[in-house]
């Protein structure tokens, strides 16, 4: 029966067709009823110990992919494959940037719930919030250094430290298209020139973009010599393509996760104690650590979609067999059995992939108004962290 069941869930994986545990157990029972199986029952179970068995990971389906268009992805990769020819690219000149949010300090809703010395303002201080760029190229072999962004200009908790990140701050911590320009020229310019040039290869490249507010226009994102360049995506089908949005940012926040968590293991104050006396410092320390912790092989995969330039691009005209693969491959690097192995150890012994999925898109709604995060943010500069682990922290980073 589960034979036939994963058959059928290979079947709307080809359609594009989102697919959610209850539609699984339903499916399963019908199969079972079919087969005239009288004793088989669709539990929670059964159903865990299926997606084990067979490497399905359910993921929420965000409105982002849901508005998504996959008919214009076709069009779109043969603009870049023309880019690719006529400036005589190969892998290592091809970057993708993107950016996420990271709230730093926070553990699954459910913790919260099993974490009896959690209080309503600790909750709150656990939401603190930074954005995390990540860019590579193709080949996966340069990892240009990260930038985070924070709300404070000069976090206590950072003195006399070395930060491996590039640090900046705005006012709600999110990108904007001062400094994402700044960015470029300052720090990916430069950075992709000395690595082609370690590489003895010509010092062009192009940077793939998705269509966020605050990225600069392309005539504005260029070389003096033009030969590094930007080029962007359709604003409709980034989710469905794009590398950084393929599994990179994934791990390297599951990486940072699953370092978080250990530290609270090893150390011997309790979740909430321990989580209070997490810092901005640690958090950078933890998401440096995930960002080197993704090897070439891993970033190079999250390419597959974007450089596939064979007729058979759409996924519906995917074999069966490669799809299967795909899973396979996906599930043998997947850090989420860690990640749930990990958050036992703290007490929380039931936690499911799905939960940690939704955990870690970090989409959580904010209980503080924003007048609220501003008072809190203003109040950073006057609190030395290391040396107040117990009182509630009004941290620059939270929002």
């Amino acid at each position: 029966m589960e034979k036939l069941l994963y058959k059928w869930f290979l079947a709307q994986r080809e359609r594009n067709m989102p697919v959610s545990g209850e539609m699984i157990r339903q499916k399963a029972l019908s199969l079972s009823s079919s087969l005239k199986v009288s004793s088989f029952k669709a539990s929670d179970g059964w159903l865990q110990r299926f997606k084990e068995r067979y490497g399905v990971r359910f993921l929420k389906i965000t409105g982002e992919k849901l508005s998504s268009q996959p008919e214009l992805i076709n069009p779109f990769k043969g603009k870049l494959k023309m880019v690719i020819e006529k400036y005589e690219l190969n892998e290592h000149q091809l970057y993708n940037a993107d950016e996420t949010g990271l709230y730093w300090q926070l553990l699954p809703d459910k913790t919260y719930v099993s974490l009896t010395e959690k209080t309503a303002p600790e909750l709150k201080i656990a939401k603190r919030r930074v954005t995390f760029l990540g860019c590579a190229n193709a080949s996966g072999s340069h990892k240009i250094k990260p930038l985070l962004i924070g709300t404070a200009k000069n976090p206590r908790c950072f003195k006399n430290f070395h930060n491996p990140l590039v640090y900046r701050h705005t006012k709600n911590a999110w990108m904007t298209g001062e400094l994402f320009k700044n960015c470029f020229f300052q720090q990916f310019v430069p950075e992709v020139k000395s690595f082609l040039k370690s590489q003895n290869l010509p010092e062009k490249a192009v940077l793939l973009l998705d269509n966020a507010p605050s990225h600069p226009p392309a005539a504005d994102l260029k070389s003096s010599d033009g030969m590094i360049f930007v080029m962007f995506m359709p604003p409709n089908v980034t989710p469905l393509i794009q590398p950084m949005d393929q599994n990179v940012l994934r791990l390297t926040k599951l990486f940072y996760r699953n370092r978080l968590l250990s530290s609270i293991i090893t150390g011997k104050d309790t979740v909430g104690e321990a989580l209070k006396k997490t810092t901005l410092r640690d958090a950078v320390i933890h998401l440096m650590a995930a960002w080197e912790k993704l090897n070439p092989d891993m970033i190079s995969k999250c390419w597959r979609n974007i450089l596939d330039f064979t007729d058979a691009l759409d996924e519906d005209d995917l074999p069966l067999s490669r799809i299967r693969q795909q899973l396979i491959e996906e599930r043998a690097a997947d850090p989420i059995r860690d990640t749930i192995a990990l958050l036992g150890a703290i007490g929380l012994r039931n936690t499911r992939a799905v939960d940690i999925e939704e955990w870690n898109k970090d989409s959580v709604i904010e209980e503080a108004s924003l007048e609220e995060a501003e008072n809190m943010d203003s109040n950073e500069s006057d609190i030395e962290i290391e040396e107040q682990p117990i009182i509630t922290i009004k941290h620059s980073e939270a929002v």
